[in-house]
């Protein structure tokens, strides 16, 4: 009975460290792509200015 007690409390170990390490590069992922998100936005962001002030007259620009 001890040894299954044993193995059981190695078996858990293992399960919470796995799932860490997989919520923590759940979170980097997010993290970067977020990052990734925010530049792309501000590049369009930037483009449709520079559009929109060109073309004033013919289109129309919501954000």
């Amino acid at each position: 009975m001890a040894a299954l007690d044993s193995l059981l409390g190695v078996g858990a170990e293992l399960i919470v460290r796995a799932t860490r390490g997989i919520c923590d590069g759940s979170r980097l992922n997010a993290d970067q792509g977020r990052t990734l998100t925010a530049a792309r936005i501000s590049d369009w962001s930037e483009v449709l200015s520079l559009y929109a002030e060109k073309n004033a007259e013919d289109v129309r620009v919501s954000a």
